[in-house]
């Protein structure tokens, strides 16, 4: 086994680490992950295991989308990235640094000192399947992190400038400069990570925060439903529910919860949850009422999913799937549901849509209240799956992402702020659905930078 020579390499591993061991997960199932320098498969796995960092995405697409609003006085009490991203400024940050940026790539850093470790190591036969599954995360782990910095740094898909990609880090080495990649090539090592990863990783996983094949197919699924690629949504969200598509029975749930639902349910794939749970959890943000009177009787995710009214009428949030107040934006069963189904609809076929859409729905509701979707087919089909979608969806970092690929289609949106009178805007396209590269980043290796 070969040691990290790399000082800088080094103090990075053991500084996160220190500080990662004096917070306590919030997750009982994770394993201990008080390691120094990962030289051996359990020090990998540990390094893998720290969920605060491996675990976590970035809310910053959920902050500039439109299932909220926000008091004017809550706006002004949120620290002045995040105010910036709530009307898309022009200048988000400031100061020049993001931590959106550089904690995805803390991922991507972690992902790499895992690779390269078990590069030099000779698993004999009793180690094979663990050499292989932490491999297989660590891949997994690697093109989340690209992915979810596309969705944020980068217009979307079938918009995006072909240059203007993101840098893609392949080395720990974290003196090695990496410009900007064309947006083809980022896309396809984020697939080439999650196809390299399919044959290293169990089906599905015994810890819901460690990658599996099920959720390599699930991401899979939502890297090529942002990119338009109806086909193949279908097929991994195929693949994925052939592992597993249980659902939860919201009859059977206990109404009066805080939070509505338990952490680690039968539902999740893979656990995943933003780094801030502000958003959802402000004392002034509501959800928007043409979302919240959008739920038939008899539906229980209206209860679940938000408070009861306050005098003023508003109500807020309060159903991440982590039982706690961060929000779950990892993968679920029902997410897979309504990404096959509308990937079926948008192929012809149609039949497969109402299946998912009524498996999906029957849980949804009171005993007895729930009548089949039939009848329906076409564009109104796919209206309706998407108008599912995003009561469904609700505050779990999919929004965003939908706002982007809608664009250029008869499904766009003009979205608007109005605060206190002063009204904010972002037009379908605009420019402002990528957000700037962290200047200081732009000052230490020479990009361009997002146009605004």
């Amino acid at each position: 086994m070969k040691n990290i020579t790399n000082p800088i390499l080094t103090i990075m591993i053991i500084s996160i680490i220190h500080l990662l061991s004096s917070c306590q997960d919030f997750l009982d199932e994770k394993p201990s992950t008080d390691l120094v320098v990962p030289d051996n498969l359990e020090d990998i796995q540990a390094l893998l295991d720290n969920e605060y960092i491996m675990n976590r995405n970035s809310d910053m697409g959920e902050v500039a989308s439109d299932d909220y609003f926000i008091s004017k006085q809550e706006w002004e009490s949120w620290n002045e990235i995040t105010r910036n991203a709530h009307v898309w400024a022009d200048i988000i940050s400031p100061t020049g640094r993001f931590v959106s940026w550089n904690a995805l790539y803390e991922q991507v850093f972690y992902a790499n000192v895992a690779l390269e470790q078990l590069d030099d190591i000779v698993p004999d036969s009793n180690e094979q399947v663990d050499w292989d599954r932490l491999r297989g995360s660590a891949l997994f782990y690697r093109s989340s992190a690209f992915y979810n910095l596309l969705r944020i740094f980068t217009m979307p898909y079938h918009l995006v400038n072909p240059e203007l990609g993101i840098p893609l880090k392949l080395s720990a080495d974290v003196n090695k400069l990496v410009k900007r990649s064309s947006i083809e090539d980022s896309y396809a090592q984020v697939i080439g990570d999650l196809e390299a990863a399919l044959d290293l990783l169990p089906s599905r996983a015994t810890i819901a925060t460690r990658p599996s094949k099920q959720a390599v197919y699930g991401l899979l699924a939502r890297v090529y439903l942002s990119m338009g690629d109806y086909q193949k949504v279908l097929d991994y969200t195929s693949l994925a529910l052939e592992l597993g598509n249980e659902l939860m029975d919201y009859a059977n749930l206990e109404q009066g919860n805080t939070f509505g639902f338990k952490r680690l349910n039968e539902e999740m794939v893979y656990c995943s949850y933003f780094s801030s749970g502000s958003i959802g959890y402000s004392s002034d943000t509501f959800i928007l009422s043409e979302i919240y009177e959008s739920y038939a009787a008899g539906d229980l995710r209206k209860s679940l999913f938000f408070t009861q009214a306050y005098q003023d009428g508003h109500v807020k949030f309060r159903g991440t799937y982590m039982g706690n107040l961060y929000l779950f934006d990892g993968i679920a069963t029902d997410e897979l549901l309504l990404n096959r189904a509308e990937a079926a609809v948008r192929l012809g076929n149609e039949e497969q849509a109402l299946e998912d859409l009524n498996y999906l729905l029957e849980h949804r509701f009171e005993a007895g209240k729930f009548e089949p979707i039939a009848g329906i087919s076409g564009e109104v089909l796919l209206e309706r799956i998407l108008e599912e979608r995003r009561k469904e969806l609700v505050f779990r970092g999919l929004r965003w992402e939908d706002l982007r690929r809608f664009s250029g289609s008869q499904y766009e949106k003009t979205v608007t702020r109005d605060l206190d009178g002063e009204i904010y805007t972002l037009e379908p396209g605009s420019p402002k659905y990528a957000y700037p590269i962290p200047m200081d980043e732009l000052q230490l290796n020479d990009m361009k930078q997002n146009p605004r």
